[in-house]
């Protein structure tokens, strides 16, 4: 009983608003990664190459990069609630048109338009900050991270759709299954509770051509506010988002084309990748509420390294010790970055300075993107992998020598 009420105490945040996100979000990432098993594939099977999944990821990036400042403006100013369940009935139109894309040129367009809605990211990601008592965040964004993670059987999924149906039609199946799915989601959200009290009344959207320039001005407002160890985390977290993203989606090309793995086991190491995140979610957002955000970001930042180098060289043990390595690497960094970074920033602050940071992260993962994709197919295929485990090191000596935590977190 005592181990009960211990846990039902652990646990209790959990409710209203962040029961809402936890349980959409589950649908949404268990059927978003059945297609996202073999999507660069797919893309192939449409006539790309690895360049052309990398110009994709580049464009569809630089579209999210330009909608996260006025996101921001508008998720402080309209509130979060309204743009987040207004676009997300809008995502699932788009993950229709990914099912019918008849070439690669009309899945970039369909990629856009999705990248266009995801003006509200800075909203939920905002509600989300606001609905976690400070004292949980750790907990509370690894449990959103494992999240991430809990789709094990979806490779599998993917694997038998490709089989059953051939990798292209099994796709568009896959991806019809995530315009229901989102559809559920928004009816879902619809029963978030704003978290801002003072709003102004409006359609956001109108609202998000019209005070463009101004939330351009406000975000730049609330950066200059921002503390130092706040930026230098930020510094940090830019490199990272390039030098992941320069090799991510590469890893299918690379296993494949190079390690000479069969699609059915990229698949399980895919699922086995997901169990590592599920088993290390909890006890790393335990770890993080209580020895604190910054060793367990350092260390996610040396794990990294490892594991890109291991899987460049690496046979098929080797490659699924990589996997563990790069699957704790994640679950640190982005369980500590969001909790350090709602211990920093005040409540009618979050949407904009996230905003803000997003707009420059997603900006480096366009780059990273594009620029992996050309490295990849035009110089040789190791060596985004191996430039990205080099970039992590600054990530490190950032966070070891500038990043501090604050001595009171924010509400």
């Amino acid at each position: 009983m005592p181990i009960l009420a211990k846990l039902k105490n652990e646990f209790s945040f959990i409710r209203g608003n962040i029961l809402i996100n936890t349980v959409t979000l589950a649908i949404v990432l268990v059927t978003a990664t059945i297609p996202y098993t073999y999507y660069p594939k797919f893309i192939e099977g449409l006539g790309g190459t690895p360049y052309i999944v990398g110009l994709i990821g580049f464009v569809s990036y630089a579209t999210l990069a330009l909608v996260q400042i006025p996101g921001g403006y508008l998720a402080d100013k309209h509130g979060r609630r309204q743009l987040t369940v207004i676009m997300t009935f809008a995502i699932s139109t788009t993950y229709f048109l990914f099912a019918v894309a008849p070439n690669w040129q009309f899945f970039m367009i369909a990629s856009i338009l999705q990248n266009l809605f995801l003006v509200y990211q800075p909203a939920l990601q905002a509600l989300v900050a606001d609905s976690t008592p400070p004292e949980k965040r750790g907990l509370g964004f690894s449990i959103i991270n494992l999240l991430h993670y809990i789709s094990v059987p979806s490779p599998i999924i993917a694997g038998v759709l490709a089989v059953q149906f051939g990798l292209i039609p099994g796709m568009r199946i896959a991806y019809l299954i995530v315009t229901v799915a989102f559809l559920v989601v928004a009816i879902f959200r619809m029963r978030f509770k704003e978290t801002l009290r003072n709003t102004v009344e409006g359609n956001p959207l109108t609202g998000a051509v019209r005070n463009f320039p101004n939330s351009i001005i406000e975000s730049v407002k609330a950066l200059k506010t921002s503390p130092h160890p706040m930026l230098f985390l930020f510094a940090s977290f830019a490199i990272y988002h390039f030098a992941w993203f320069m090799c991510s989606l590469n890893l299918i090309f690379y296993a494949t084309d190079i390690l000479n793995m069969k699609e059915f086991e990229w698949a399980a190491l895919m699922a086995w990748f997901s169990v590592v995140n599920i088993l290390s979610a909890l006890p790393c957002g335990k770890i993080i509420d209580r020895f604190g955000r910054k060793k367990p970001l350092t260390v996610a930042w040396f794990l990294f390294v490892p594991g890109l180098v291991g899987f460049v060289y690496g046979n098929i043990l080797v490659t699924s010790i990589s996997f563990l390595f790069l699957g704790v690497a994640l679950i640190l960094a982005n369980t500590a970055y969001p909790a350090l970074m709602a211990d920093f920033v005040a409540r009618d602050k979050r949407g904009k300075i996230i905003g803000s940071f997003n707009f420059f992260f997603y900006i480096l993962s366009a780059l990273g993107t594009l620029s992996g994709g050309f490295i990849y197919e035009y110089l040789f295929p190791a060596l985004p992998f191996l430039l990205s485990a080099t970039l992590f090191i600054p990530c490190l000596i950032l966070t070891v020598f500038k990043v501090q935590e604050p001595t009171s977190r924010e509400v």
